[in-house]
């Protein structure tokens, strides 16, 4: 598969690297007897010997991005979610609940039930401007009709 690469070069920047690394007669025994004498010798200061090279399988961070981008969506998704839900709960307790029950009260008065008590109307939004003036047309439907009652009693 695809492989993420990083290299540098390894540069010897410490003096005291040379003591073991400058020749084979200044390292020590158990160095020469570990690695031998032919190789890693003769390094000089501020001299670049290697190079350190590290690769990555790139099925690893993809399946963290991945991964990332999953959880990222999902919780981008429940805020979306939440945010719908919270705007309709107050459309309905703002808004629609008070338009239905100003038209509740409405179908009561056309089927002639005049007992209905008024909007409270206190603000200043539209739908209290609406409650004020069902108000007024209530009262003067409810004077109307005590007019019409005693005209018709006379």
């Amino acid at each position: 598969g695809r492989y993420m690469f990083l290299s540098r070069p390894f540069k010897i920047t410490n003096a005291g690297c040379l003591t073991c690394h400058s020749t084979p007669e200044k390292a020590p025994a158990s160095m020469i007897r570990r690695y031998g004498d032919n190789n890693g010798f003769g390094w000089k200061l501020n001299e670049i010997v290697g190079a350190q090279i590290v690769n990555v399988p790139m099925s690893i961070p993809l399946a963290r991005a991945e991964s990332t981008y999953t959880t990222f969506m999902v919780i981008l998704g429940l805020v979306f979610v939440a945010i719908w839900l919270a705007v309709n709960l107050m459309l309905h307790l703002v808004i629609i609940k008070r338009i239905n029950l100003i038209s509740l009260t409405a179908e009561r008065i056309s089927h002639g039930d005049l007992s209905s008590p008024e909007f409270p109307a206190d603000g200043r939004d539209e739908i209290d401007s609406l409650s004020k003036s069902f108000n007024l047309m209530y009262r003067s439907l409810c004077s109307a009709v005590k007019l019409l009652d005693k005209i018709r009693g006379h």
